[in-house]
C-alpha cells in the first residue's frame, strides 16, 4: 500500500465507484496510531483468506456484495451494510458479486484495554 491519501482537514470521496470498480484496488486512506481506513475492491469469485487484524474491524459495503466468514458464521453483506467485530477475530471475505469496501482498524493503545458497551 501508499502513503495515505487523505491529511488531516480534508475530505475524501468514497461513494460507490461504478465503471472505475474495475480498475482499483486498494487504497490506504487514513493511518494514525490507533486508526488505519482502507479502501478495498474484492472481485466477484476472489477470497481474501483468513486472517486476524490487530485490532477491531468495522466493513462497511459501498457497493456490490461479499460474504464475510467471522464469529462462527458466514454474513452476506451488501451495499449499505457494515459488520463489525472485536480485535484478533479470524476473518475471510469472499467476494459474490465485484464489490467496494471501506475497512475501518482501530487499535488500542498500548496497554489500553477495550471496553465494549452494551454487553
Amino acid at each position: 500500500m501508499t502513503k495515505p491519501s487523505v491529511k488531516p482537514g480534508k475530505t475524501v470521496d468514497v461513494r460507490r465507484l461504478g465503471a472505475g470498480i474495475a480498475t482499483t484496488q486498494k487504497t490506504l486512506l487514513v493511518k494514525t496510531v490507533n486508526v488505519e481506513i482502507i479502501h478495498v475492491v474484492i472481485p466477484a469469485g476472489e477470497t481474501i483468506p483468513t486472517h486476524e487484524a490487530q485490532g477491531e474491524i468495522i466493513l462497511h459495503c459501498l457497493e456490490g456484495r461479499v460474504s464475510v466468514a467471522a464469529l462462527g458464521k458466514t454474513h452476506e453483506l451488501k451495499a449499505g451494510q457494515l459488520f463489525y467485530f472485536c480485535t484478533n477475530e479470524p476473518f475471510s471475505t469472499q467476494g459474490i458479486e465485484q464489490a467496494s469496501l471501506l475497512v475501518t482498524i482501530i487499535t488500542p493503545k498500548l496497554g489500553q484495554s477495550v471496553e465494549l458497551i452494551g454487553n
